[in-house]
């Protein structure tokens, strides 16, 4: 399968920033120019984004649908079991903070994320279908 070339520069990119943004953090750096880079690496963040959900969800549509049946009983299986682990280590440890939030919303985040991560990185001219 063919890689999208510019989405794993754009992927590069954000690493690189993201260490040199942790940088500057931890040593407390205070300088003009280091701050316009936190700043416009935080605005290429948003921008990017916007980018990889819309990449994502072209590929999501271009692919055939017993790939996408796949992938939705995928994230929902993922999701069910995440949510009972997530049960059982709240019901053991701290049942007061047992939450909606907690056991099923957090878990199909992650199972989204997990199961849709390599749609961006599909090439532009394949045939999905």
């Amino acid at each position: 399968m063919k890689k999208n070339i510019f989405t794993s520069i754009l992927y590069i990119l954000a690493f690189v920033g993201m260490i040199i943004t942790l940088f500057v953090v931890y040593k407390d750096i205070d300088n003009l120019f280091l701050a316009k880079f936190v700043f416009g690496y935080l605005i290429f963040l948003v921008l990017f984004l916007i980018y990889i959900v819309t990449v994502s969800i072209i590929n999501l549509r271009k692919l055939n649908k017993m790939d996408k049946r796949k992938r939705f009983f995928k994230i929902i299986i993922i999701t069910i079991l995440i949510s009972c682990c997530n049960f059982i280590f709240y019901y053991l440890r701290e049942p007061s903070k047992i939450s909606f939030y907690n056991i099923v919303i957090s878990p199909f985040v992650i199972s989204l994320i997990f199961i849709l991560s390599d749609l961006p990185f599909l090439a532009k001219n394949k045939k999905y279908y």
